[in-house]
């Protein structure tokens, strides 16, 4: 388990002579990831980038790419637009993808900073992780969890959560069993 300040000091210290530094923070759904990605953001001047503005777009979604553990996320585009230019120097345009209008979002730039912070579920994925610097996982128990989804999505929302969601997570963790030995732990 790791405390906040020494999160924190740990992201700096990888920042050392300006350097970048991706921190990516995985854990399963309502474990707290956006609120501590928010948190780390403001005390580290960071910027976040959410998985969930990668998933795959509907006429991607056939069997064979779900079948695939984390397949539901679009890996290669957020390796391509984010992760590879921020590790190189370069700018950093990407687009948001949009699943309720099954749409791609103009493309932004992310400001100028040292810090990224990738948050969201499959921001563990081999192709991802091979980048990081700081790899964070967050935990909460079964009764936390629920209590959080049941709070802020709709019965239909929950029930998604039940029968898609959260098996499908939980297929990404057993098959790169995370968490793993590189990820910082933290229990919510």
């Amino acid at each position: 388990m790791c405390r906040m300040k020494e999160i924190i000091e740990s992201i700096v210290r990888q920042g050392a002579g300006n350097r970048r530094v991706l921190v990516t923070l995985d854990g399963p759904c309502a474990t707290g990831k956006t609120t501590l990605a928010g948190r780390l953001a403001r005390e580290l001047g960071a910027g976040v980038i959410h998985t969930d503005d990668f998933v795959i777009p509907h006429a991607q979604k056939t069997r064979e790419r779900l079948a695939v553990p984390g397949g539901n996320c679009d890996a290669e585009r957020l390796v391509r637009e984010v992760v590879a230019p921020f590790r190189r120097g370069d700018p950093v345009r990407y687009r948001r993808y949009n699943f309720r209008e099954d749409r791609m979002m103009p493309a932004e730039q992310l400001p100028e900073t040292r810090f990224l912070i990738l948050e969201g579920s499959y921001c563990n994925l081999p192709e991802i992780r091979a980048y990081a610097d700081v790899r964070l996982f967050l935990e909460a128990s079964w009764e936390t969890r629920m209590e959080r989804l049941s709070a802020r999505e709709t019965p239909a929302a929950l029930q998604m959560f039940l029968d898609r969601w959260i098996p499908l997570e939980n297929a990404y963790f057993e098959a790169y069993h995370l968490p793993d030995d590189g990820c910082r732990v933290i229990r919510q």
